[in-house]
């Protein structure tokens, strides 16, 4: 079963009213003020599974600022996954400086369905790695309901782009380390994270936390998924292929070009994902 752990969907409202979104959301702003810049809606999710061959997807929010696009986003999500039942898994996201609003938000979406938080964006968002006790209602709650959360990561180095931000390695390991009962998933690849875990201390530190490949090709080469199985380990890796930035097929062909095991690529595709969620690959 191959599961993509890291797509993305929204209502018609958001194209609809664009500009509004444009002017009330900030991490909308910093990733569609450009007019090129591409949204999907669930049935167009399905197409794009159908024809790419993926089994299941996650759909994940955006790192909304404004309450109101998190609320029709996140309900957005719960009704796809109701009307895709085993083919889309809804995750849900909020602003972790909402104190109360974020918990009850939270938890709403858990009793109707989702299966973890996330994306959040720390850099448009407004809050920071570092800051363990503004996070701690949020990351608890997570903890307490055993659901992962996905975190934007961004390169110290490379070239810039829409939403890359400052939410770097080094940033990163200090949210793990802090919250180690919590299961993150730092998106594309950590900004190079799990190359440091070939230091034995940032190895141990990262012992609850997975990488997803999201936008792997306007990242890295495809090699990367070798690379990273060695440092991190075949376990750690979640295919993801961010769509609708990018085409699902794209993102599985790097995987299925990135040398690996057959038992590897088989944990990469699906099994890493399956697990961590508690799906069932029958």
């Amino acid at each position: 079963m191959i599961l993509d752990s890291h797509t993305h969907i929204l209502p018609d409202d958001f194209r609809d009213h664009r500009d509004r979104w444009l002017a009330s959301d900030r991490t909308f702003n910093a990733l569609f003020h450009d007019t090129a810049a591409a949204t999907a809606s669930a049935n167009e999710l399905m197409e794009e599974m159908e024809q790419s061959g993926v089994d299941v997807s996650v759909a994940l929010g955006y790192g909304w600022t404004d309450r109101s696009a998190a609320r029709v986003s996140n309900d957005y999500l719960l009704s796809a996954a109701s009307d895709h039942p085993g083919r889309i898994v809804p995750f849900c996201s909020v602003d972790p400086g909402w104190g109360d609003d974020a918990l009850q938000e939270v938890e709403r979406c858990l009793s109707l369905g989702a299966r973890g938080i996330g994306e959040l964006h720390a850099d448009t968002q407004g809050w920071t790695p570092e800051d363990a006790k503004a996070l701690s209602p949020v990351m608890g709650l997570a903890a307490e309901a055993a659901v992962p959360v996905v975190v934007h990561a961004s390169e110290p180095v490379g070239h810039a782009y829409p939403g890359k931000g400052s939410t770097t390695p080094d940033r990163l390991l200090a949210l793990a380390t802090a919250f180690p009962e919590v299961a993150f998933v730092f998106a594309h690849f950590g900004g190079g994270l799990p190359f440091y875990a070939l230091m034995p201390e940032v190895a141990e530190a990262l012992s609850n936390v997975y990488f997803d490949s999201a936008a792997t090709p306007y990242l890295y080469r495809s090699d990367i998924y070798e690379v990273a199985v060695k440092t991190s380990g075949a376990d750690r890796i979640l295919f993801g292929s961010d769509f609708p930035l990018l085409r699902q097929v794209r993102g599985l062909r790097g995987v299925r070009n990135g040398g690996l095991s057959e038992a590897d690529e088989s944990l990469v595709l699906g099994g890493n994902t399956t697990a961590l969620l508690g799906i069932s690959s029958a």
